[in-house]
């Protein structure tokens, strides 16, 4: 998409929320998310609470937006890599693994918030301007379909079963629903048991896939 295709509008806000992202995981690499205030993060990026109150309704809406920009980088890199099946489920884990290394409290609490809410949570969008923006050089790239982490999962399990990397017959969806359940599970006893979460959740995962 050319830039001069985006409105300036587009541009100054895409630019401002990416920012708001950039600067919580910077301050995330240092401390736990609940130690992360929404009035020190304004200050820091330089903005009134009220301006980031409108790009995040609530304070944890930052964390789906993290994740779901998280879940597109993957996505483009799957696309760089020709990356398929079995092996893109893997690659996508093995990522996984890294984000939970490097940013624990934000899995954590995403556990949490999700387990308490009453609701299912609604990620916060990413626009074309910010796809432009996080892949100024990749052409075409503000078609590209945003996928969740699930939905990532989903797409590449079809896609094994279609290259009959998998050969059992078994509803994907199920499929899908095994793989988070030991994702979250690894996590949760890598915590208890304060061991790295990269290699339970490995482990666990291949084990996973040599069921399908």
């Amino acid at each position: 998409m050319a830039n001069s295709e985006i409105s300036l509008r587009e541009r100054k806000s895409a630019k401002l929320k990416l920012l708001i992202l950039s600067t919580a995981k910077t301050e995330l690499q240092k401390s736990n998310f609940q130690d992360l205030h929404v009035t020190n993060l304004c200050e820091k990026v330089g903005i009134s609470k009220v301006t980031f109150f409108r790009y995040f309704p609530q304070k944890e809406d930052l964390l789906l937006y993290f994740l779901r920009v998280w879940s597109f980088e993957i996505s483009m890199e799957l696309l760089s890599n020709e990356t398929k099946g079995i092996k893109a489920v893997k690659y996508i884990f093995d990522r996984y693994g890294d984000l939970c290394e490097n940013y624990s409290s934000v899995i954590l609490h995403l556990i949490k918030y999700h387990a308490v809410s009453p609701t299912v949570l609604k990620p916060i969008s990413i626009k074309k301007a910010e796809k432009h923006l996080l892949f100024p050089n990749h052409e075409g790239v503000q078609h590209m379909e945003v996928l969740a982490f699930d939905k990532l999962l989903e797409k590449y399990i079809l896609e094994a079963i279609f290259q009959t990397e998998i050969t059992k017959s078994s509803n994907v969806s199920d499929m899908v629903s095994m793989l988070l359940t030991t994702t979250y599970g690894s996590i949760l006893v890598a915590k208890m048991k304060q061991i790295p979460v990269k290699g339970m959740l490995k482990k666990n995962i291949n084990s996973v896939l040599e069921t399908f």
